[in-house]
């Protein structure tokens, strides 16, 4: 379970918004998170911004809410912790129950009230890119000394050979 610092959040409350068609309901949050990690490392998260609105169409509630923060991690390649700043948009159909419905995209609101805390959690979380480089370009680490390659070159042969696949040169 997730610590929150500062204040507890409440929950976003919608129950007239489902009964009151063309309805809107602002969101304007900040919330830290405490103990978040990404493939098994750690990551520092500043505050998450978090700007939107949920809406009553008539047919149709929805949340559209766009969230900004940096994270930080080491890269992938050369360990070197990077920071990097995020925007995203998220769009979610809201429903009071589920029986009805049949998509897996719809977000079940029990009792009127929404946890945008754990939702905005959890959807930062899959938006993380998959490979955090502190560059494109990055040359990673020397496999055998581990010279950071990016500040330059060690004094490595590039030529020798795995010791592992030296028995292939005696075949050849």
């Amino acid at each position: 379970m997730p610590r929150m610092s500062h204040m507890q959040h409440m929950p976003l409350e919608l129950s007239d918004l489902f009964v009151t068609p063309g309805s809107r309901v602002a969101v304007a949050e900040c919330f830290v998170f405490d103990d978040l990690s990404a493939e098994g490392e750690n990551l520092t998260v500043s505050p998450v911004t978090v700007r939107g609105e949920v809406t009553n169409t008539g047919g149709l509630v929805e949340l559209t809410y766009t969230a900004d923060f940096t994270y930080s991690k080491p890269c992938d390649r050369c360990l070197r912790e990077t920071e990097k700043s995020m925007s995203h948009q998220f769009i979610h159909t809201l429903a009071r129950s589920a029986e009805h419905e049949d998509s897996d995209d719809i977000i079940v609101v029990t009792g009127g009230a929404l946890d945008l805390f754990s939702l905005v959690r959890d959807d930062i979380l899959l938006e993380l890119p998959v490979r955090h480089l502190c560059s494109e370009h990055c040359a990673g680490l020397c496999p055998k000394c581990g010279q950071n390659l990016n500040e330059g070159q060690c004094g490595c042969r590039s030529d020798a050979v795995d010791p592992r696949m030296a028995v292939l040169d005696t075949l050849l």
